[in-house]
């Protein structure tokens, strides 16, 4: 299974978190912990806001339009469905609005609505699965550059190349990295680089916990990784507190499905990847205590799924 649920981007003093648009009880009803999350913040005030679950379907106009009359900056919505395809639509004050799909061909398969394109010829044969990914395709053009002048309007000069090809690229696992690729061809500023110590709103963490003194090292986890048969799960856990681990699970599909549990349910964040060199690096670094190892992924958080526990 993998995630569903939105990231919200734009710019404000304050955390997003904090904005009196989430305390609305027909979006959030429950504790704000946990809902959201913050992703690693941008220079000049922009972040992103991960929703878990309580934002209400098909209001997307006033949802926008209420985010960025509270933050007085364009903003940016990407809903996430399994991590399979994402809707992504923008608005700015000035009134700048667009929607588009990312991966065209993966939308076609969820056979979502697309708009007719003026040069619609069907070639003899053509299917409905056919037909909505060239209608999505022909339409990026014309969504790349309106996202270029929502860029504009933030104060960035977008890549319009990168914006093309991001818009019709496949997602390879996961389309919500897709979203993030596409926020940097709209050329916001980078988050900090890989390797940097996080700041504080990013993913807790606690360097230098005690492994289990039985939980492989060196070589032995490096050959467990790669020895790992599918629906296989590798369990690394702390010596003294119980709700502190990370696990990997090689997926039936052979994709890799990491995790991590930080001292408590609330903080437990997930994430996928086709790289068996990055859960080595990954799992190498949380048995030694680091966080550098974390920013090699963008992680989902699913406390939530564990509140009641």
């Amino acid at each position: 299974m993998g995630y569903s649920g939105d990231f919200v981007l734009a710019r404000s003093d304050s955390s997003l978190r904090d904005l009196p648009v989430f305390d609305d009880p027909e979006w959030c009803i429950e504790e704000q912990a946990d809902y959201f999350h913050e992703c690693r913040p941008r220079p000049g005030g922009w972040q992103t806001l991960q929703v878990n679950d309580c934002l209400p379907e098909n209001d997307d106009d006033r949802w926008l339009h209420r985010l960025v009359a509270a933050t007085g900056s364009p903003v940016m919505i990407a809903s996430v469905m399994d991590s399979d395809v994402c809707y992504v639509r923008g608005l700015t004050p000035s009134g700048v609005a667009w929607a588009t799909f990312l991966d065209p061909v993966m939308a076609a398969d969820y056979e979502v609505t697309v708009p007719p394109h003026s040069e619609d010829e069907a070639p003899r044969g053509e299917t409905d699965q056919g037909r909505r990914v060239r209608l999505l395709l022909a339409n990026v053009p014309k969504a790349a550059e309106q996202i270029a002048l929502w860029a504009a309007e933030g104060g960035f000069t977008a890549d319009r190349e990168a914006l093309r090809a991001v818009l019709a690229k496949r997602a390879d696992p996961f389309v919500e990295d897709v979203f993030f690729e596409l926020v940097d061809a709209c050329g916001l500023p980078l988050a900090a680089p890989v390797g940097e110590d996080p700041p504080a709103t990013d993913l807790p963490v606690h360097p230098g916990h005690r492994p289990e003194q039985h939980c492989p090292r060196g070589a032995r986890l490096e050959a467990a990784v790669l020895s790992l048969p599918r629906d296989g799960v590798i369990v690394l856990g702390c010596a003294v507190e119980a709700d502190c681990f990370a696990q990997v699970w090689l997926r039936p599909d052979g994709t890799y499905e990491l995790e991590y549990r930080d001292r408590s349910p609330a903080e437990h964040y997930q994430t996928r990847t086709v790289s068996a060199d990055k859960v080595v690096a990954a799992l190498a670094g949380w048995e030694a205590g680091g966080i550098a190892w974390r920013d090699a992924f963008q992680w989902n958080s699913i406390g939530s799924w564990f509140s009641d526990s």
